[in-house]
């Protein structure tokens, strides 16, 4: 599993990308669509914002609460694992359904 530091590196770098994608259409297309490629960029930096904020847990029991050292980590491990996995499915709906959007006010369809 990738450290938490990665993470949050590939979920800005991913984000940045897609405004620069934005920025080079916003010099392209008529002005009519500059207006939706804005609100594009403003709900990419909320998922930046949101997703950024989602990285930061915390396991909610203590080594205490398991019979060995063992048990511990391995609920630990499980737990980071399981709540990092969600985040990443979340972001990727979330992005694929930005860059739907991004392709439509381009123009571009399926086909293309």
């Amino acid at each position: 599993m990738k450290s938490k530091r990665d993470l949050k590196k590939e979920i800005k770098y991913i984000c940045s990308d897609l405004v620069g994608e934005c920025m080079v259409l916003d010099l392209i297309l008529p002005e009519e669509k500059h207006d939706e490629l804005a609100q594009l960029v403003v709900d990419i930096a909320l998922l930046q914002e949101q997703s950024l904020s989602n990285c930061t847990f915390s396991f909610d029991k203590s080594a205490r609460d398991f019979a060995s050292a063992h048990a511990y980590n391995q609920a630990k491990s499980q737990y980071f694992r399981q709540g990092y996995n969600a985040l990443r499915e979340q972001f990727n709906t979330r992005l694929g359904e930005l860059v739907h959007e991004l392709n439509r006010i381009a123009g571009y369809s399926k086909g293309e």
